[in-house]
């Protein structure tokens, strides 16, 4: 089975599949693999549903799991690998849209005031200019000027300029070129990386409600509330529709009512 999902990932990168997205898919095909009772290459939907159905996930979870398995066992019948789409009988699943949380002002500070590097540096690139976990990874010194930063491939591959922040600025002007962010010891971070470390500094620091998404919340629902447009945000955010973006927006209206 591993080296049927490695050559369903092969097959994801052929057809120029966002690096994001073949590193989730094989997360969640191997988190699957290994919690099926027969693993992912002899399972039925009675035993897909059961796994699907953790009460220590969120819908959205659940959600995502399950279109990571409705992408993967299509493939596999049409190569011939499968004789049969186990998910065809698997129960859709509500996607629970999240909500946004941005963090507060309290909580910004004291992130900033307890984390090191590369944390520290993260911390600015999430909530200043609103970058992903793999884009974070990614910036270059160079990416970034007193105007703006370049996110060279965004999501999708797509490329974007987001308005740089004083803060941000001040932290990176003096830093050498290549990439902002490094681990103990100076290897270069990667997107996994910083997702799957980042608990493991939370709770060091004192603050396990805090993850990347929220500071990417506090980004765009901040730029909400100053006034600037949706439209606008969806293109500094990355986001495929407009629609999620518009997400952002009731939290946004609810800080500027509390703040009157």
């Amino acid at each position: 089975m591993t080296r049927l999902i490695s050559a369903h990932l092969a097959w994801m990168a052929g057809q120029r599949y966002s690096p994001t997205s073949v590193t989730d898919r094989a997360r969640a095909l191997a988190c699957a693999h290994r919690r099926l009772p027969r693993g992912l290459d002899d399972t039925d939907s009675d035993e897909i549903t059961a796994y699907l159905d953790k009460p220590d996930w969120s819908p959205w979870t659940a959600h995502t799991y399950r279109a990571h398995l409705a992408g993967f066992y299509p493939w596999a019948v049409a190569e011939g690998y499968l004789t049969a789409d186990p998910m065809v009988a698997v129960p859709r699943l509500p996607n629970g849209a999240r909500r946004p949380k941005p963090i507060t002002a309290l909580e910004l500070g004291q992130a900033l005031d307890r984390s090191g590097e590369p944390y520290l540096t993260a911390i600015l690139l999430a909530v200043g200019a609103g970058l992903r976990s793999s884009e974070m990874a990614a910036c270059k010194r160079e990416d970034v000027t007193e105007e703006f930063v370049h996110v060279r491939r965004g999501k999708g591959g797509k490329e974007r300029f987001v308005e740089t922040c004083s803060a941000l600025w001040e932290h990176v002007r003096d830093l050498p070129p290549g990439l902002l962010l490094h681990r103990p010891y100076g290897r270069p971070v990667t997107g996994v990386w910083l997702s799957s470390h980042q608990r493991e500094h939370w709770v060091r620091v004192g603050l396990p409600q805090i993850h990347w998404h929220r500071l990417r919340h506090t980004f765009c629902t901040t730029m909400l509330q100053a006034g600037h447009d949706a439209l606008v945000l969806r293109d500094l955010m990355g986001h495929a529709s407009v629609a999620t973006t518009q997400i952002y927006a009731q939290p946004a209206a609810e800080q500027r009512h509390s703040s009157r």
